[in-house]
């Protein structure tokens, strides 16, 4: 048995696909396999991939295209290793990342290792490390049911948490597989929900008897800042509402959601209503004043949002918080219209002068 699978979904990434897999298999630590999977790419991603089979650590699988969450998943049922890593296709990792992960996770007997990362936003040049606000190593109850809050929602003032980036995304941990496996854990499909691994990741924390935080940076996380501008999702609202169902169905099973429902609600209005109202006002998006219109009204009518805006959770929250729940609550397409369309406008004008 390997020590690590790591999986690699592989879809249209040619360009980027030979830094990945070469930084894993420079590892320090050699015992490990690599599961390329291909989601059935278009471009030379395939044969690329085929390319390194002469290393007996590899293996290349072609798969009908299902998305990320599929691929994810089809990967994770024919891992052999002991434990699970999911790297995306166009990151890198630090050479001693699995030797770390393996050892810490063997002392300390985690279920879950969550680890840090480093945002490369290589358009701009600028590069930085994104750590928890915690005090590594961390392992046991309390730090435990943190990660699971801070998932599932925001925190009502304005800490550090606040400031956490990429907190529910796959590649963040690494898993015992056996225990994964057991535990049913599966990513979604991004063709129906957006953010497909955070009820994954947020199951996963509800699962687990020991999650174990390490302070090492070992993930390089490749930023694109013009995919904020030039690239419009349609039916954002409708898809982050769906991550949200199955957020909220995963936390009734296990039992926890009566404690956690104020901070879920709060998610849905300052995450998923604040993101689908911007994404409507994105440069990208080539609707004209009555399609965006309906857009912003059809989100306003949202009965889960209409729900979650009346909670007072964000009333003790930042100033934004309050300004976006007091713009929502009010329900005022006009309004509402005219806030984001000013606020975005200015968000894009700031993005492009750095």
């Amino acid at each position: 048995m390997p020590k690590i699978s790591v999986i690699v979904p592989v879809y249209n990434v040619e360009k980027y696909l030979d830094q990945c897999v070469k930084s894993i298999l420079t590892q320090t630590l050699s015992d490990f396999e690599v599961l390329l999977i291909n989601d059935a790419s278009t471009d030379g991603s395939l044969s690329l991939a085929r390319a390194y089979e002469k290393d007996p650590r590899v293996r290349v699988l072609d798969k009908p295209h299902g998305g990320l969450g599929d691929t994810r998943n089809y990967g994770a049922n024919l891992a052999l290793g002991k434990y699970l890593l999911f790297v995306d296709s166009d990151d890198w990792l630090e050479e001693d990342m699995f030797r770390s992960l393996f050892a810490a996770a063997e002392e300390s007997r985690a279920d879950m290792v969550v680890f840090n990362f480093v945002r490369e936003n290589l358009v701009d040049g600028d590069r930085r490390v994104c750590a928890l606000p915690v005090n590594y190593p961390e392992l046991g109850d309390e730090i435990s049911g943190k990660m699971l809050e801070e998932l599932v929602g925001p925190d009502p003032d304005d800490g550090a948490w606040r400031r956490t980036e990429m907190l529910g995304c796959a590649w963040r941990r690494m898993y015992l597989r056996e225990w994964f496996v057991e535990n049913k854990i599966t990513y979604g499909d991004e063709r129906k929900i957006m953010l497909e691994d955070l009820p994954a990741s947020i199951q996963a924390h509800c699962a687990a008897r020991r999650v174990l935080l390490v302070g090492g940076a070992y993930y390089h996380y490749r930023y694109n800042p013009d995919s904020l501008s030039t690239r419009y999702r349609p039916h954002k609202m409708e898809m982050l509402a769906g991550c949200f169902s199955e957020v909220k169905e995963i936390l009734s099973g296990y039992g926890l959601y009566d404690q956690l429902e104020e901070r879920h609600r709060a998610w849905l209005v300052r995450m998923a209503a604040h993101s689908a109202l911007v994404n409507c006002f994105c440069p990208a998006n080539p609707a004209g004043f009555a399609e965006r219109w309906r857009e912003v009204r059809g989100i306003l009518k949202n009965r889960l949002l209409r729900e979650a805006a009346a909670s007072d959770y964000l009333k003790s929250g930042s100033r934004a918080d309050r300004l976006i729940l007091g713009i929502l609550r009010s329900r005022l397409t006009p309004a509402v219209y005219l806030f984001y369309r000013l606020y975005t406008r200015a968000l894009f004008r700031n993005s492009a002068k750095k």
